[in-house]
């Protein structure tokens, strides 16, 4: 699925299916539209690995947070079911901050104007 920063031909570049035809329709491009390409296609990548460094990091803090919580429910008398919520809370914010960060960086990494779609 394409998103704004991602153009049809950006996506194709991570299907493996599309590899050839991808790399004919870069074979028509002019010097000045493949670099712009290739702007977009670093962009794409980058912001991926933002976000598969976000999911990797939630799965962290999910993790130790419920390990924290297991030790607290463990050792504190009367109600800690709070304490349960917290690993959530903490995932969601984590997944919130990346996918921001992701899409500032997947948007800004692409300054120069769209070239004329080759014909």
């Amino acid at each position: 699925m394409a998103t704004q920063a991602e153009d049809e031909l950006v996506t194709q570049a991570f299907n493996a299916d599309k590899h050839e035809e991808l790399a004919r329709a870069i074979e028509q491009l002019s010097p000045e539209e493949a670099a712009f390409f290739v702007d977009k296609l670093e962009a794409a990548i980058r912001k991926r690995k933002i976000q598969i460094s976000g999911y990797l990091a939630s799965m962290l803090i999910w993790v130790l947070a419920m390990m924290f919580g297991l030790v607290y429910y463990g050792t504190h008398d009367g109600f800690t079911g709070w304490v349960f919520l917290l690993p959530f809370a903490l995932v969601g914010l984590t997944l919130f901050v990346f996918g921001k960060w992701a899409a500032k960086v997947g948007a800004k990494a692409v300054t120069r104007p769209a070239p004329a779609p080759p014909k």
